[in-house]
């Protein structure tokens, strides 16, 4: 019998044998993440849940491969008093608890500033239009899209953006002399380009803009951050370790060169430099050890904004040591003090599947900070990341309509590169998307309209008008070398699969009988995808297909692959489709109750 058979099976007496005389790897888990102590709650016995929490110190809020904890098991089996003692033991209001990440789906890379009592965070969008996605909340876990650093197609740069090119890792911040926000990224060019990095700046009057037109900082390096210090000065960071240059007093110009000011304390990848002062020191963090299973945050601070600059000695202040755990990848983060006084680190993380792959890709998760009595920021709960903790502050809802390439049906609609307006319209709540005869794989393409996916379990609908050439319905998508295309056309309904280079899959059906349209629907679950129609008001599933690997950024070794996956509409062809409905819907297992 397995450890985990024991405390799902066993009586406390043999659970208690098991423990402590077999010598187990209690840090153990499942195939699919679980812990003991998830088996214990499965058992519906308290005995064994308080031996595990209380004398082996396993903890109620570890979560499996599914974002489930233990409490959340106990919430969800209706098992009460276990609930209450594990909610006790970990320090939190089961009515209270929110789950990360808090930006679910492709937004790695945070950054973020609170003004008043909001808060803004920007991150990343690498091809992506419109780029650079500004998001608000009122309590640091519920965001919602309002804005762009830039929206005008001419300022973008990505026509020609190859997947994963485009704009890294953005920072927001705010100077209290010109009254301004400014945003800067790295624009990362296509390998073949002149100058394939360089540094862009955009500054507005309110946090979610609208933005000026970019300025170009023809400096090499990745994650730029700028500073404001309260002399009136104003720096920008950026990698190769941590180098900083003074920037004029518009920001839109370096001032003087660039120069080493931190080599970083593991001294491997040392990018994504975040600077900020508090009690009058210069607090400088950085994400270091590369996106993978390395990755983590340092700290250092200096009483000079140029250094020297004293390492942590509580390094990395947070960082993902259990390879078994929920989240994975945990880093590159910035610090941000409430309206009351408290502190909170956005960082970015990824879900990680049992086959290793991350399909949503990068997200951005929070964790509380306490400040160490000699004065250092570290990550609550060990400096680990934390799946479950207290809203950080009540609950207040936005809008719920986000800002996008267009709010047709509720939706944050962003395109490949740049979309020409006129191939999108929406009229009496009908969206029109027009193709220009490029299929998916061609980056010139027109006609490809997407959402974020957000859970490994969700359903799209779309009901496409009979396109007069080519195919036309719903997609999953990554990226020009990966995407799977369920439409109808000339032939009636398609499949389609393509990864690499080339199509890998293809599979047709007849229309139903007597319609010139059809509901389209795609489901994902159990590690399948299913595609079906409507017929009539019955619905009949044409095709099942595994997960496709390809849609992640782990599962096809082709291009830059830092984003995730997405689902919308295409059209494949020189016509104009009408599409009368859109619906999506994520399972999201661990607010199951």
């Amino acid at each position: 019998m397995t450890p985990f058979d024991t405390a799902l099976k066993a009586d406390l007496q043999t659970l208690q044998h098991t423990v402590e005389y077999e010598g187990q790897n209690f840090r153990e888990r499942d195939a699919d993440g679980n812990t003991l102590l998830h088996c214990a709650v499965r058992s519906g016995s308290l005995a064994k849940v308080a031996y595990l929490t209380d004398f082996l110190a396993l903890d109620p809020l570890d979560a499996n491969l599914s974002g489930i904890t233990p409490l959340d098991l106990a919430l969800q089996g209706g098992f009460d008093e276990i609930a209450a003692y594990l909610a006790h033991k970990a320090g939190v209001d089961p009515a209270r608890i929110f789950h990360n990440p808090v930006r679910r789906g492709f937004y790695p890379d945070p950054s973020w500033l609170r003004v008043g009592e909001d808060y803004y965070m920007v991150n990343s969008s690498f091809s992506f239009f419109p780029c650079i996605p500004i998001s608000k909340s009122r309590d640091l876990v519920h965001w919602t899209t309002v804005g762009y650093a830039i929206t005008n197609p001419d300022w973008a740069r990505v026509a020609r953006s190859e997947g994963g090119r485009g704009y890294w890792a953005p920072d927001l911040s705010y100077d209290a002399v010109s009254q301004r926000y400014f945003i800067t990224a790295t624009y990362r060019g296509n390998e073949n380009d002149a100058e394939p990095r360089c540094q862009m700046v955009v500054s507005a009057e309110r946090p979610e803009g609208p933005y000026g037109e970019p300025a170009w900082i023809h400096e090499d390096g990745i994650d730029p951050s700028i500073f404001h210090d309260d002399d009136g000065r104003h720096y920008m960071l950026f990698n190769r370790s941590v180098r900083m240059a003074e920037l004029t007093p518009d920001c839109r110009a370096l001032r003087g060169p660039a120069r080493l000011i931190w080599g970083g304390d593991l001294k491997k990848k040392t990018e994504g430099p975040q600077l900020m002062k508090h009690d009058g020191y210069y607090y400088l963090l950085a994400a270091e050890g590369g996106t993978g299973a390395g990755h983590r945050i340092s700290a250092a601070r200096s009483k000079n904004v140029w250094g020297p600059y004293e390492n942590c000695p509580y390094n990395p202040i947070l960082r993902q040591d259990d390879e078994g755990g929920y989240l994975q990848n945990c880093g590159h983060g910035k610090l941000l003090q409430t309206a009351d006084g408290r502190w909170f680190l956005c960082f970015l993380c990824l879900r990680r599947d049992p086959d290793g792959t991350a399909p949503m890709g990068r997200e951005t998760s929070i964790a509380e900070v306490t400040w160490t009595p000699d004065g250092w920021p570290v990550a609550a709960y060990g400096r680990r990341p934390r799946s479950v903790l207290n809203m950080p502050l009540p609950k207040a809802a936005l809008p719920a309509v986000p800002v996008g390439i267009t709010d047709w049906k509720g939706c944050e609609w962003v395109t490949q590169r740049a979309l020409d307006a006129a191939n999108l319209t929406v009229e009496n709540d009908v969206l029109t998307l027009c193709g220009n005869g490029l299929d998916l794989c061609d980056v010139k393409m027109q006609g490809l309209l997407l959402v974020r996916q957000q859970e490994r379990a969700f359903t799209v609908e779309t009901v496409p008008d009979f396109p007069t050439a080519g195919t036309a319905g719903l997609t999953c998508y990554y990226d020009e070398h990966s995407y799977l295309k369920f439409g109808m056309g000339s032939q009636g309904l398609l499949l389609e699969e393509y990864a690499g280079y080339e199509v890998v899959s293809r599979q047709t059906a007849p229309l139903p009988a007597g319609t010139a349209y059809a509901r389209l629907r795609i489901t994902a679950a159990g590690g399948q995808r299913y595609f079906a129609v409507q017929d009539g008001t019955d619905w009949r599933t044409l095709w099942r297909i595994p997960e496709p690997r390809y849609l992640t950024s782990e599962g096809l070794p082709c291009g830059k692959r830092f984003t995730g996956a997405m689902v919308g509409l295409y059209v494949h062809g020189a016509s104009a489709v009408r599409f009368t409905d859109w619906s999506a819907a994520w399972s999201c297992p661990e607010e199951k109750r």
